[in-house]
């Protein structure tokens, strides 16, 4: 099978052939790939700043949609010919070994998920069953993108009505975050980008918009917000705005900073006021994917959700490296991988 390879950091991706396991250990689904998700994990994946440097070469993708195949012994979740996303988040089922690929006669790790290839050895517990007739697309995003978007905004942010939200970064995960705050009758929505391009993008899923170099303009607009979620993992960035939290203020961290950067907190007395301040890291916003995709589907099919705000751009797999260059340039929203 066709399959997207990360060999060395900070080096172009590789499309080569590669072999699947010839059997299925316990717990594990053979899927075939119809779409996936490219996300700026992928980007700190090929510099090598999640510590896989070690384990390279091996494969990449972290949220997709796809038809199960086979599946080994144990599985009970899924039958052939379901319909499924596959999620990094676990779910129920089983937990299995790491399958093994083989590519120029050695043996490459394949993670419990990946999705930029033309079949997938997962574990059970990271797919989820949906029906045939839900857009793929739409179920991409849902193992990953969409799903920490409006995790985050409900479950870790806990957003109420009239509340001032700030997001930084307008990227796949920073648009659907927008989006899921304006769901969430937030007031006012902004989003903070360095690129101009993402103007439009957030303008359309329903939040104002402020390049990074008119934050002065920003908060002298707006004095004060109720919640600023980071997507990019800029601290300096975020070492700016932290002042700007108001007396109920969180802070809630998405995306990892890179090793031996900052947070500077200047006069940090101010954050004891009477309600108290939070800084939190996240992990998806906590997205179960059990409990949230059913009610997530829900809310696409009563068209309160629309992904095709958030996605940009469609490449195919040989076109993998023209996609993460796309995606370097900050100009994008969600891009996806037709496999």
């Amino acid at each position: 099978m066709k399959a997207v390879i990360l060999v060395k950091k900070n080096e172009p991706l590789i499309v080569d052939d590669i072999s699947l396991p010839e059997q299925l250990f316990f717990g594990q689904v053979k899927v075939k790939n119809i779409i996936s998700g490219l996300c700026g994990a992928q980007l700190q994946e090929i510099a090598g700043l999640k510590n896989n440097e070690k384990f390279m070469p091996h494969l990449l993708g972290h949220e997709g949609c796809g038809i199960v195949e086979e599946i080994g012994q144990g599985v009970n979740k899924v039958k052939v010919g379901d319909k499924v996303i596959l999620h990094w988040r676990k779910s129920s089922g089983i937990e299995s070994e790491f399958p093994i690929y083989t590519w120029n006669d050695k043996k490459i790790s394949g993670a419990k998920l990946t999705t930029l290839s033309e079949y997938s050895v997962v574990s059970e517990n990271r797919i989820t069953k949906v029906n045939n007739d839900i857009c793929n697309n739409f179920c991409a995003l849902l193992g990953c993108g969409l799903s920490t978007g409006l995790s985050v905004v409900n479950n870790e942010a806990n957003i109420k009505f009239g509340e001032s939200v700030l997001v930084l970064g307008c990227g796949g995960v920073g648009l659907n975050c927008i989006f899921a705050s304006k769901l969430s009758h937030a007031s006012p929505v902004v989003g903070v980008d360095i690129s101009i391009y993402k103007q439009a993008l957030t303008i359309k899923n329903g939040g104002e918009f402020y390049h990074i170099d008119s934050l002065n303009q920003l908060f002298d607009k707006y004095k004060k917000f109720d919640c600023i979620i980071d997507t990019t993992g800029n601290l300096d960035l975020v070492s700016k705005c932290i002042p700007y939290l108001s007396e109920q203020g969180r802070c809630i961290f998405i995306s990892q900073p890179k090793q031996n950067s900052s947070l500077i907190i200047t006069n940090p007395i101010n954050f004891f006021s009477s309600k108290g301040l939070s800084f939190k890291t996240t992990q998806a916003g906590g997205f179960d994917p059990d409990v949230d995709i059913p009610k997530y589907i829900k809310l696409y099919l009563n068209k309160v959700i629309n992904v095709d705000n958030i996605i940009t751009d469609f490449y195919d797999l040989d076109s993998i490296n023209e996609a993460v260059a796309k995606l370097m340039t900050g100009t994008s929203g969600r891009i996806l991988i037709k496999i």
